[in-house]
């Protein structure tokens, strides 16, 4: 069977968003956090980096495995997690993931050396793994099939939105304690991590079952403690209403390379990890970076970071009104080009020596604002928008895997910047970020699967017959 529900005449698959009631943008927003509290800590281990790698004469090598401990975590707390939730249901794994956040996020601020400081910070990152796998596989499937683009482009703003408030609280610390107590900012910067995950567990214990896996487990003869037509109509107002679960199987993880579909999940093993390659040596290092080409404080680093990010929060909001309208094909493909050439003139400024000069503050500011602009209107929500690639039975699994291979990327680049940027100087920075983000941006063209607007069924089926990137263009030709 294909459909979850068949309750009347109303297509929960063809509702606007603004007709759904608040228990959706409830879960909606929960969803979300779980993206600020990833992008929170992300941001503020750059910024604490800056006064731990001189207090304890951290090399350029541990100063970047410290950088990418987190990521390493999450590789395995989102391998781990996603399958689990395939077979048992995503709800209770998507309250307590945070769990690790919590715990961890406060030891950090206890730590005595480098190791314990790499251990706790291991063990932060699974539980932001389990999150990976999570969120966007709850927003994918709570979302009607007509708007989920925008609820998942929106849902990914809230990483920008964490970014934000990261830098600022970084810089309102930096301000407070940073130089009279440089020891305790670094260490009060790691350890606020733990309020944020503990607010965001506290919203989640109200949130029901995914209807469209519960569906699946209905169809399977399954019990299930909240029924997939009950929630529907929670989030409709009352109203019932039919919507599509996607094919009713147990779930395998052959189910990745069932037909065609072993394109796409080689296409996306490949994307993330070199996407995330360009997004996190910029991201971790942006204080690192733009403090190295001219802002010489730690606090006009973090205030300028925040800056640009606060401005290019508006490519996420772009990308939440186009989505379903544009695809997610043209939106990455776009996105990532100019984000290319963007890095090439960053490149290009920095041989000319401008940076050295009075200009440095404007061509800095010019330069990560457009950068992070085409990063949010471009490949940055794809990160969440892929959730609604694999089919509902290991949704989760897929999300999972593909975040695990994603954190390869991220750990690489946030371990090499800064030994890329000691042997080579920030040229090498531009040349890594630039040359990746251009990949990616070819990538897409060739292998990326346009889904706006299609049910859970109707992605699988295209998927399985290969139309995905120029080759649906072939197939079309053909047809």
């Amino acid at each position: 069977m294909r459909n979850g529900g068949n309750l009347g005449g109303i297509n929960f698959d063809d509702m606007p968003l603004r007709k759904l009631g608040r228990y959706f943008w409830l879960a909606w927003f929960t969803a979300s956090m779980g993206q600020f509290v990833d992008a929170y800590d992300t941001l503020i281990i750059g910024a604490a980096l800056l006064y731990i790698e001189p207090l304890w004469k951290l090399t350029p090598v541990e100063t970047g495995l410290l950088a990418a401990s987190a990521f390493i975590g999450v590789a395995l707390g989102a391998v781990l997690f996603g399958p689990i939730a395939d077979r048992m249901g995503r709800r209770l794994l998507y309250i307590y993931d945070l769990v690790f956040f919590v715990v961890f996020g406060a030891l950090s601020a206890f730590v005595t050396n480098f190791w314990e400081l790499f251990a706790v910070r291991f063990l932060l990152g699974i539980g932001i793994g389990g999150d990976y796998s999570l969120s966007p596989t709850m927003v994918a499937e709570y979302a009607p099939a007509r708007r989920r683009g925008f609820a998942l482009a929106s849902m990914n703003s809230f990483w920008g939105i964490g970014s934000v408030v990261g830098f600022l609280s970084a810089y309102g610390m930096a301000v407070a304690w940073g130089n009279t107590s440089p020891d305790f900012t670094w260490r009060f910067m790691l350890g606020s991590e733990a309020i944020w995950g503990l607010v965001v567990i506290l919203l989640r214990m109200g949130i029901l079952e995914s209807p469209r896996w519960a569906a699946l487990q209905e169809q399977l003869g399954r019990r299930v403690k909240e029924k997939a037509n009950d929630v529907v109509k929670k989030m409709t107002g009352g109203k019932e209403a039919s919507f599509d679960a996607g094919v009713a199987k147990k779930p395998s993880i052959k189910d990745l390379f069932a037909g065609k579909m072993w394109i796409v999940t080689i296409f996306i093993w490949v994307w993330w990890p070199v996407a995330d390659i360009a997004f996190y040596g910029s991201n971790m290092y942006t204080p690192y970076i733009t403090k190295g080409l001219g802002l010489t404080t730690p606090q006009m680093s973090f205030l300028a970071s925040a800056l640009y990010w606060a401005i290019a929060l508006l490519g996420y909001y772009t990308t939440a009104v186009t989505y379903d309208i544009l695809g997610r094909r043209l939106v990455t493909i776009l996105g990532s080009t100019v984000m290319g050439i963007d890095m090439f003139i960053g490149l290009a400024l920095y041989e000319m020596k401008l940076f050295s000069t009075s200009l440095a503050f404007p061509l800095v500011m010019t330069l990560f604002t457009i950068y992070y602009y085409f990063m949010n209107f471009g490949p940055g929500p794809f990160t969440v928008a892929m959730a609604e690639i694999w089919p509902t039975r290991v949704r989760a699994t897929g999300q999972g895997l593909a975040a695990m291979f994603s954190r390869f990327g991220a750990a690489f680049s946030t371990f090499y910047m800064p030994v890329l940027i000691h042997q080579i100087g920030y040229d090498g920075a531009f040349i890594l970020l630039g040359s990746a983000i251009l990949f990616v941006a070819l990538w897409s063209y060739l292998l990326m699967p346009e889904t706006k607007g299609l049910t859970p069924s109707q992605i699988e089926q295209m998927v399985l017959e290969g139309g995905i990137g120029i080759l649906a263009r072939k197939r079309g030709r053909r047809g």
